[in-house]
């Protein structure tokens, strides 16, 4: 399934943006949903809280579906990582529903950033899975 681009006005100039990042962004921007999915403190990453609560309230706002399955398969697709607590080693389940992504060119205050965030497509794609 083919990810449409939306032509987007950013810092005064257009650039075509594929609309999954356009509605990320817009999400995590959003004041009323930061009790589900908001930036981190220092604005390199971004929290999803509740993910069953987020999944059925937040997702079919801005997403044909609410599959939390879907939207991080999507994450995946453009580089996103899911960061792992250190303190935890990743092996020790946290004791809230928090999950962090983070990409090198999703940051806090840059939204003209977005438009070098690639979708991975064919070969690429399966490479990251395996490894």
């Amino acid at each position: 399934m083919q990810d449409s681009a939306n032509s987007l006005t950013m810092d005064g100039y257009s650039s075509n943006v594929p609309a999954f990042l356009t509605k990320l962004w817009t999400l995590v921007e959003d004041p009323e949903t930061n009790h589900l999915i908001c930036w981190s403190t220092n604005g390199t990453s971004f929290h999803v809280f509740d993910q069953g609560r987020f999944a059925k309230e937040v997702l079919p706002k801005y997403f044909k579906h609410n599959n939390m399955a879907s939207f991080v398969r999507q994450l995946n697709m453009y580089g996103f990582r899911k960061v792992v607590n250190i303190e935890q080693g990743g092996l020790v389940k946290p004791e809230r529903d928090d999950t962090e992504f983070q990409h090198l060119y999703f940051l806090q205050g840059h939204e003209h950033l977005l438009e070098h965030i690639k979708r991975k497509v064919g070969t690429e794609f399966q490479l990251h899975l395996l490894f």
